[in-house]
């Protein structure tokens, strides 16, 4: 089969794209979509099929039948169409013959509308469990119809690009003629900065997906990332970070952070929608399941005496030289309070046990045994188990010496 999928409007821009690519030589096959709108798209369709056939490369097409007639809509439904031809048929790539002119008209959008990245149209992106491609973006329309008289080819005019009903071809007819009547390198300029913000975000958001596998706890369902963190990121960084979080877990998580961030609470509660909300609570930011309590995040622990919240707990943490507690000298700084982790053990004086038997032994219930605060130093050596157990390991003695003392 064609590896390479290409949409086929009937346009000047499809049909030059749908020209070179064979004559590059590539295995392509041709999608058409009828929009059902218009008397002329069935004769397009024809068109569109009996070029494929000229050609002696597969078609593929397909009426859409649209209850609200949005463009929007209909963008949704034909992309929806392209990856169901790539996935059935085994196309690794779809190919739109997108220009310079619509990377300018799709600038103006973006900044008409107050987007953030304003990128224009990127060359690539992922799509259909293969890839997008765009080979056209650094040519204008001028020189696509150039091309296309030069080769005798015929196309289709779409009436209705000639019509201002929308925002588009307002950017086109109305506001980009006289940009350039006083800017002749408008579409060049505009394409070469688009060019370069791109680069700038794609940048951005390697480096925002490295710093989340240093910052951010991530599970199935759930992550959480510490406030001062987020806090020490721009703006830019916090947008980029808002992003890779609602695109991973499937919810528009970067207004509810925001929000989170702002208050001067220093707890929160932010519903996401679904069955998710974000949590503010023990310096931190958490997205948790609706209805589940969220599992305090470890607390750093470098000068003593001190007093720790974790969750429901207050950990009390004394320095004393009466003989109790454990050697300070003994132990590895700086030390943590955080939730029990599966393979978590525990010195006693007949060996190590399991945390999870020790909270079995103590009848702790089993959805309280994640909320149970443990005392960690920093090679991860359990100390105590808060109100549970405490450690026996070697280096406790009755030396007179600062000794660490855990109080709940």
């Amino acid at each position: 089969m064609p590896n390479v999928l290409l949409a086929v409007s009937g346009g000047v821009d499809s049909i030059v794209l749908l020209h070179q690519m064979v004559a590059k030589g590539l295995d392509v096959g041709v999608a058409h979509v009828h929009h059902g709108q218009r008397r002329a798209s069935d004769e397009e369709y024809r068109f569109v099929e009996q070029l494929a056939r000229e050609y002696g490369v597969p078609f593929h097409g397909k009426r859409l039948i649209i209850e609200t007639a949005s463009q929007a809509a209909y963008r949704e439904a034909r992309y929806a169409f392209f990856e169901t031809v790539m996935q059935e048929y085994g196309y690794r790539e779809l190919m739109t013959a997108h220009h310079a002119d619509d990377v300018v008209e799709t600038v103006l959008i973006q900044l008409h509308r107050n987007v953030v990245e304003v990128t224009g149209i990127p060359e690539r992106r992922r799509f259909g469990g293969g890839v997008l491609v765009r080979p056209l973006l650094d040519e204008t329309k001028q020189s696509l119809i150039a091309y296309a008289r030069q080769h005798d080819l015929e196309w289709r005019e779409d009436a209705t690009n000639a019509k201002t009903d929308y925002l588009r071809n307002r950017m086109r007819h109305l506001v980009i003629p006289p940009l350039l009547a006083g800017w002749p390198t408008l579409v060049r300029d505009v394409c070469a900065t688009a060019r370069a913000n791109r680069r700038t975000w794609q940048r951005r958001y390697a480096a925002m997906t490295v710093w989340m596998d240093r910052h951010v706890d991530l599970e199935m369902k759930a992550f959480h990332v510490k406030l001062e963190a987020v806090m020490a990121l721009s703006a830019e960084e916090r947008y980029v970070l808002g992003r890779l979080l609602s695109e991973r877990f499937g919810v528009q998580v970067a207004e509810g952070m925001t929000r989170l961030m702002q208050s001067k609470r220093g707890t929160g509660v932010y519903d996401v929608g679904g069955d998710f909300r974000l949590e503010k609570r023990d310096g931190g930011i958490a997205l948790t399941e609706r209805g589940q309590l969220s599992i305090p995040s470890p607390q750093r622990v470098e000068t003593l005496p001190t007093r720790v919240t974790f969750g429901e707990h207050v950990v009390s943490l004394e320095v004393t030289e009466d003989g109790r507690g454990f050697p300070l000298d003994a132990l590895e700084w700086p030390l943590y309070v955080r939730s029990p982790r599966p393979g978590d053990r525990i010195s006693l004086s007949v060996g190590t046990k399991k945390v999870a038997r020790v909270l079995i032994d103590a009848k702790v219930p089993r959805e309280k045994r994640p909320f149970i605060p443990l005392l960690v130093d920093a090679t991860g050596r359990i100390i105590a188990i808060v109100g549970i157990r405490v450690s026996d390991f070697p280096e406790k003695s009755d030396a007179r010496c600062p000794r660490l003392m855990v109080k709940w």
